[in-house]
């Protein structure tokens, strides 16, 4: 699926797959998010090719996890752009008990240049923010008013909560992205939608805060259309079981 927001931001994505953001302009092609399966991501490099008639000058990874970065590898010759906490946790993931469960690559490519909280460029802004993971960041296109959450947002999905998401900067990181009155938001999985959408997932983070603290059940979880809707139930038991194992750990 290509979605085209403006006539220079195009969205790359099927069936809950890592968003691919397309931004052409003047200074040459942004491409934010390279998806877990290299061969996907030379098809997106041809793509920018026939569309644009401009090369790719960026590559920028929202955060660390390998359907979002194990593309790099066919944009090694290009500037990649992260936060240096993306940096890090993308070395520590280079071993090969990380890398068994996921599909085999010749490497992983590393981003070439950091920040360490906000990186502005390309008349695009990065910022790191936490949240989903410690080294989350959103993309702000100022000009189009579109923001670019990264796994912040899953809309119309359920929401991938692993042992290092803290849920608490979460919900606060999608009322301060609300602020940001953007006209698209481009989630990290799922079609682009308003701003309704980050009122949707803090709703659907705070109640699943109240699951694992036990004050409600899944009864009032499955009769909220914000959970019974969404696609890929899988990850809601994985989620749940993320963060009960984790609560677990910390009160052994």
């Amino acid at each position: 699926m290509i979605e085209t927001l403006t006539d220079r931001v195009f969205v790359i994505g099927s069936a809950g797959s890592s968003n691919t953001t397309i931004i052409t302009g003047s200074e040459g092609t942004v491409v934010v998010d390279t998806t877990l399966f290299p061969e996907k991501a030379r098809r997106i490099r041809d793509f920018v090719k026939e569309l644009a008639r401009k090369p790719v000058k960026l590559v920028v990874n929202t955060h660390y996890h390998p359907d979002h970065t194990f593309g790099n590898q066919e944009f090694e010759d290009i500037d990649i752009v992260a936060s240096s906490l993306t940096l890090e946790k993308m070395k520590d993931m280079d071993n090969d008990e990380y890398l068994e469960h996921l599909p085999k690559i010749k490497k992983i490519v590393f981003p070439s240049e950091t920040f360490d909280e906000e990186w502005d460029g390309f008349n695009i802004i990065i910022k790191r923010v936490g949240g989903h993971t410690p080294d989350s960041s959103f993309v702000y296109l100022k000009s189009e008013r579109i923001l670019i959450t990264g796994d912040l947002v899953f809309n119309g999905l359920h929401a991938e909560i692993v042992s290092d998401s803290d849920i608490e900067s979460w919900i606060d990181i999608l009322g301060e992205l609300s602020k940001f009155d953007a006209e698209w938001i481009v989630p990290g999985h799922g079609v682009p939608k308003d701003a309704t959408c980050l009122k949707l997932m803090q709703k659907y983070l705070m109640k699943f805060r109240r699951l694992i603290r036990g004050t409600i059940n899944y009864s009032e979880i499955l009769t909220d259309e914000n959970f019974s809707k969404r696609g890929f139930s899988e990850l809601f038991s994985w989620s749940v079981d993320n963060l009960l194992n984790r609560k677990a750990k910390q009160l052994g």
